[in-house]
C-alpha cells in the first residue's frame, strides 16, 4: 500500500498568537509520525512568514495563497444552489486543484478553515478550538456583519463533513454533537500543549534580563498575553486593579499581543482608572521572549471569556508560574488556579490577593506541574488515536485511489 500523502494547512499568521502556535506543535508530531509511519506530509502555507519559521524546525513548506477564483467559489459556496452547479458540472476550484496535482489524498486542516468548502473531492480533516460565537454570541467579534452566520456554515458542514474532527477539550465534542449533529466516534481529542517555544525555553538570568530590560519591566508584574479583543475582558482585570489601590494595594500588570481593535477602550479605561504608572502595554512579542516573559511574572492572569480550554494557563505551569483564571474553565485548571468570576472585578480582585497569602504559590507550582503531567499524557493518548483514525483512512483511500 502506498504512503497517505497528507496536506497539512498552517493558515493563521504568527499574530494570531495560540491559533498559530497550537497548530505549529500539531504539525511537529505529524513530522515525527510520517517519519515512523512511512506516509508523507505536505506542508502549506498562504503567509510567506510562516514559512521562514519553519525552516527553524527544519520543515520546509509551500506557499499556496488563496486567488480571486478561490474567492469566487468561498462566496458562491455561502450562497448555497452553487452546489448543484459543481455536481452538474464537476468544478473544481483552484485550491482544490492544485492540491490534487500535488498528490495530495487527505487536506489537514490545523485550524478552523473556510478552505474546506473548496474540496469537494479530497476528503479533509478539521480542527475545532471552540464553539465561542454559540456561548458568547454578545461579543461582536462573532457576531456582527454576518460573523455569527459565517461561523455556522463553517461549523455545521465541517463537523458532518470531515473525515475527523480534532478538538482539545470533551466538552466540545459534547457541544458539537448537540448542535451540529456531528457524529462523535469522528471526534479525536488532542489537549492543547505549551507552545514549543515556551515549553523548550531553559531559564537563563541573563537572557531572561535582557528580555526585561528591553521592555524596561521589573520582576514580580501580574501578566497577561493576549489579543486586543472585547472577549479577551482586559477592562475587569483594569476594574480589579483599581479597587486594589483603593486598598493601598499596587500591582504592576504586563500586557503583550496584536490590537484586534479594542485597544482604544483599554487605554480610555487605563486614564479613566488612573493606572497609567502600573500598566506596560508592550505590544506584539517574538515567540522567542515569551518563556523569559512567563518567568517574571508572579502570575498569569486570563479574564478570557472564551474558552473552554486556552494556551496560556499551560504555558505558565510549563515554567512555573501560578495562574489565575475563570471559574467557569475549572474543566481546564482544575486545582492548579485561583479561580474567579470574570463577571465580577471585585472577585478577581480578591484572587490577586490570595496570590500573596502564604504557601499559595508554591501550591499553585506543584499542582501547576501535576495538572500538565496529565495534560500531556491526554495529549498522546489522543495523538495515538489521531494516528489510528489516518491508518483507517489510509486504508479506505487504497480501495478508492485515482
Amino acid at each position: 500500500m502506498r504512503p497517505l500523502r497528507l496536506a497539512v494547512m498552517l493558515e493563521q499568521a504568527l499574530e494570531v498568537g495560540g491559533g498559530f502556535q497550537q497548530p505549529l506543535n500539531d504539525l511537529l508530531w505529524l513530522r515525527d509520525w510520517a517519519s515512523k509511519s512511512g506516509n508523507e506530509i505536505v506542508v502549506y502555507s498562504p503567509d510567506p512568514r510562516t514559512l521562514e519559521i519553519l525552516k527553524e524546525f527544519g520543515v520546509t513548506a509551500r506557499l499556496l495563497k488563496f486567488g480571486p477564483l478561490d474567492h469566487v467559489f468561498l462566496f458562491l459556496k455561502y450562497c448555497g444552489p452553487f452546489d448543484l452547479v459543481q455536481i452538474a458540472s464537476k468544478l473544481k476550484s483552484p485550491f482544490e486543484r492544485t492540491l490534487i496535482r500535488d498528490g495530495i489524498d487527505v487536506v489537514h486542516f490545523t485550524s478552523t478553515s473556510k478552505r474546506h468548502l473548496l474540496l469537494y473531492e479530497l476528503p479533509f480533516i478539521i480542527t475545532i478550538f471552540d464553539g465561542c460565537h454559540r456561548d458568547a454570541p454578545e461579543f461582536p467579534e462573532v457576531r456582527t456583519f454576518g460573523e455569527f452566520e459565517r461561523r455556522e456554515i463553517l461549523f455545521g458542514l465541517a463537523s458532518i463533513k470531515a473525515a475527523v474532527v480534532i478538538v482539545n477539550a470533551p466538552e466540545l465534542t459534547d457541544d458539537l454533537c448537540r448542535r451540529y449533529a456531528m457524529q462523535r466516534e469522528r471526534a479525536v481529542c488532542i489537549p492543547f500543549s505549551p507552545s514549543t517555544y515556551v515549553s523548550q525555553s531553559q531559564p537563563n538570568a541573563d537572557a531572561d534580563a535582557a528580555v526585561l530590560t528591553k521592555f524596561r519591566l521589573e520582576p514580580g508584574y501580574l501578566f497577561y498575553p493576549a489579543q486586543f479583543w472585547p472577549h479577551k475582558n482586559h477592562v475587569t482585570l483594569l476594574a480589579a486593579l483599581a479597587l486594589l489601590r483603593e486598598r493601598g494595594i499596587i500591582e504592576r500588570l504586563v500586557l503583550c499581543g496584536s490590537d484586534r481593535g479594542g485597544r482604544d477602550k483599554i487605554d480610555a479605561a487605563i486614564r479613566a482608572y488612573g493606572l497609567s504608572d502600573q500598566i506596560s502595554i508592550i505590544g506584539f512579542v517574538e515567540s522567542v521572549e515569551l518563556g523569559a516573559l512567563y518567568r517574571s511574572a508572579a502570575a498569569l492572569v486570563m479574564p478570557s471569556y472564551f474558552g473552554p480550554t486556552n494556551l496560556p494557563p499551560l504555558e505558565a505551569w510549563a515554567v512555573g508560574t501560578p495562574v489565575i483564571y475563570p471559574e467557569a474553565f475549572k474543566a481546564q485548571a482544575g486545582d492548579a488556579a485561583i479561580l474567579f468570576d470574570y463577571d465580577e472585578p471585585r472577585s478577581l480582585a480578591e484572587a490577586i490577593t490570595a496570590l500573596r497569602t502564604d504557601g499559595t504559590r508554591e501550591r499553585l507550582r506543584a499542582a501547576g506541574r501535576l495538572r500538565l503531567a496529565q495534560f500531556t499524557a491526554e495529549t498522546e493518548a489522543g495523538r495515538l488515536q489521531f494516528a489510528r483514525h489516518l491508518e483507517r483512512l489510509k486504508h479506505r483511500l487504497a480501495l478508492t485511489a485515482r
